[in-house]
């Protein structure tokens, strides 16, 4: 994620955030920062429900304003990224391998690097794709819960019991709380997706056969440029 700075987050300060969905989480009163100016967290107040402290990684700005990401989408954005560098090194090192331009002993170290971050990667998305369901569970309960609440005020309306005027209030803002809980079901579901794809995909390609002779050839990476692969895999 792109640093957030002083001058970049005062100008909303006062001013109501949402969440990617349209839902208003609350008002943007304050922000912490280092010496830099980098922003580390901002402060919401949530009403009469009190405040809440939310880090940096969890942002984003845009032409509506600052929004907050639910937790689940901060860690999947994050988990999905981390997965697609890891495996864009690994198939790094295989073509440098392949194409003979690093030594075996080389390539041997930074694969095990390598399969190590993948693995952990691999155990730390199953992590985040059980936040996934747990939050589509609760979203499919409230959606339920809504339009049970949708149907009970059209009975009364038809019944009699209330205006037209009351219940097209209430039944527009029932509408408008179900479609939000509809756009973050199916953006969990897209990111599930995506994260089981990255999961079963191939990290890396097949290496070739390593040579029993010990011959390096012409041109072959000295200790500096070794220096160099140690940045395309690790940096």
């Amino acid at each position: 994620m792109r640093n957030v700075w002083i001058d970049t987050i005062e100008k909303y300060v006062g001013e109501n955030v949402k969440d990617p969905y349209g839902r208003v989480i609350g008002k943007l009163i304050g922000f912490y920062s280092d010496v830099d100016g980098i922003v580390s967290a901002v402060e919401v107040a949530k009403g009469d429900l009190g405040f809440e402290t939310i880090p940096v990684e969890r942002i984003e700005i845009d032409s509506e304003g600052v929004k907050i990401l639910p937790t689940w989408k901060a860690e999947a954005i994050s988990v999905a990224a981390q997965f697609e560098r890891a495996k864009k090194r690994a198939k790094a090192l295989e073509d440098l391998y392949a194409k003979n331009e690093i030594p075996r002993h080389a390539y041997d170290e930074f694969k095990k690097k390598v399969d190590a971050a993948i693995s952990r990667l691999r155990s730390k998305n199953q992590e985040v794709k059980a936040l996934l369901r747990r939050r589509m569970g609760e979203l499919e309960d409230e959606i339920v819960h809504v339009e049970k609440a949708l149907t009970a005020m059209k009975m009364s309306y038809i019944a009699g019991e209330i205006s037209e005027k009351a219940y097209k209030a209430a039944a527009e803002a029932l509408r408008a709380s179900r479609d939000k809980d509809l756009d973050e079901k199916n953006d969990i579901k897209k990111m599930l997706e995506k994260l089981t794809k990255l999961e079963e995909e191939p990290a890396q390609l097949s290496a070739p056969p390593a040579s029993t002779k010990t011959t390096i050839p012409e041109g072959a990476p000295t200790a500096d440029d070794q220096a160099i692969l140690v940045e395309v895999v690790e940096s």
